[in-house]
């Protein structure tokens, strides 16, 4: 019987050839050992170290979130990285996760962007569908940002461009711009994270905003606010709640607007 409960071995063996640094190579190589029924205690031994020590690190390893572990083992500053995309610690180290899914040496080329050169921004390398649906088509139907299916109310609703709808986000491009090359009209002013004109809320998935400079932590974290115009998806899909720049939390940080409808819209594409 398998001692992890989680990991393929096999997985973690490829790995082993990918990893550049001597404690990320040990930390595989116990977990490897263990599945093949070399105990904790034997195996502290072999290594020179504690027991406590080789348990932990084969239960960080033992885990769907291998990945994220193998990320900080080779040197990634997840906490550095969170801070510049303006994500928490907890959503970068899910995305670092996510890459299990890849192949394995796909998935360390990417950790060793992080680990090796200078702390960059969360961006995920792939297009990501974005849903979108209108603060004031929501409240008008009584629906609510704390509804748990509110877009799946959308969904089965009349509702249709411009109030709702989707569009897809390629990996050089945010949110605004993905939305303006639908056609879309949102409200924007600066373009570059230092206004609230162009305010989303994400209600599910999640954005980094590599380079904003305007929101709060609370509103961050807290409304879960984005800004679509430096606002880059960082899972496949993204669900949010456009024209809430207008509301109270927001509307001291708004600047003119530079379109000419005067209400921060782009005029909508042909």
């Amino acid at each position: 019987m398998s001692g992890l409960d989680h990991v393929d071995t096999d997985r973690l063996r490829e790995w082993l050839s990918e990893v550049r640094e001597g404690e990320t190579t040990a930390a595989l190589m116990l977990a490897v050992a263990y599945d093949k029924g070399i105990g904790a205690g034997e195996l502290a031994s072999w290594y020179d170290r504690s027991t406590e020590s080789v348990e932990e690190a084969i239960a960080a390893l033992d885990s769907p979130d291998y990945v994220a572990e193998i990320a900080r083992l080779e040197g990634v500053d997840v906490e550095a990285v969170a801070a510049e995309s303006n994500l928490t610690v907890e959503s970068v180290e899910a995305w670092f996760a996510g890459l299990s899914d890849r192949p394995v040496p796909e998935a360390a080329s990417v950790i060793r962007g992080y680990a090796e050169g200078a702390v960059e921004p969360l961006l995920t390398g792939e297009p990501s569908t974005v849903f979108h649906l209108d603060y004031d088509a929501m409240t008008e139907r009584g629906w609510s940002l704390d509804d748990p299916d509110l877009f799946e109310k959308a969904a089965e609703s009349d509702l249709g461009l411009p109030e709702y709808g989707r569009f897809l986000v390629e990996p050089d491009e945010s949110i605004l711009e993905a939305a303006e090359r639908g056609g879309r009209s949102w409200p924007y002013a600066c373009r570059g994270g230092a206004c609230t004109n162009c305010a989303v809320v994400v209600v599910d998935g999640d954005v980094a905003m590599p380079g904003q400079s305007v929101l709060s932590d609370a509103q961050i974290r807290e409304t879960n606010a984005r800004l679509s115009c430096v606002g880059v998806p960082v899972t496949d899909e993204v669900r949010l709640v456009t024209g809430v720049g207008d509301l109270a939390e927001f509307a001291d940080l708004r600047l003119p607007s530079p379109a000419e409808d005067g209400d921060g819209a782009r005029p909508a594409s042909d």
